[in-house]
């Protein structure tokens, strides 16, 4: 079965009472987990036909898009097809096994650009906050660490920070 889960998406509600307007709105997408005996996959693969990587040598995970509940167009459907899709489609595909679907909530930010640095009249609050995190994330977690650690910003930042709201 599927189910939601949320986490950069609170952002904005996390923020809210301090004071601190952040411009991010959630957007689902679904997310299939699948067991493989062996690893299928040495990158990220995205394509026409299906967006996935592998999580572990034995877990395999998926992203489609959400469309509605609708039963011919829910997280169920959308999954179980993605999964019979991977199947033909990878070397060894067939030994996929369904794990689970869920429906997870994106932070997306306003202007679609990651937000990233210290809040420019609060002190001492760093956000990071982007919907591509999986292709991101040692990037922004280097560049944030330097900036915390050292207090020096990172010029490659610039074009990320709160204030551009």
């Amino acid at each position: 079965m599927w189910w939601y889960w949320l986490r950069g998406a609170a952002v904005p509600e996390l923020c809210k009472p301090l004071g601190c307007p952040v411009p991010v709105a959630p957007s689902p997408s679904i997310l299939i987990r699948m067991k493989t005996a062996d690893r299928l996959i040495r990158t990220l693969i995205s394509n026409a036909q299906f967006e996935a990587r592998q999580l572990t040598d034995h877990t395999l995970l998926a992203a489609e898009d959400y469309i509605d509940e609708l039963e011919e167009n829910g997280p169920e459907a959308i999954g179980k097809r993605a999964l019979e899709t991977l199947r033909r489609s990878l070397k060894g595909g067939e030994q996929l096994e369904l794990e689970s679907i869920k429906v997870g909530m994106r932070p997306i930010p306003e202007d679609e650009y990651p937000i990233v640095g210290f809040h420019d009249r609060i002190k001492g609050i760093y956000l990071t906050v982007m919907h591509s995190a999986i292709t991101l994330a040692p990037l922004i977690a280097r560049l944030a660490a330097s900036e915390m650690i050292d207090r020096v910003p990172r010029i490659e930042l610039e074009p990320y920070r709160l204030s551009r709201f």
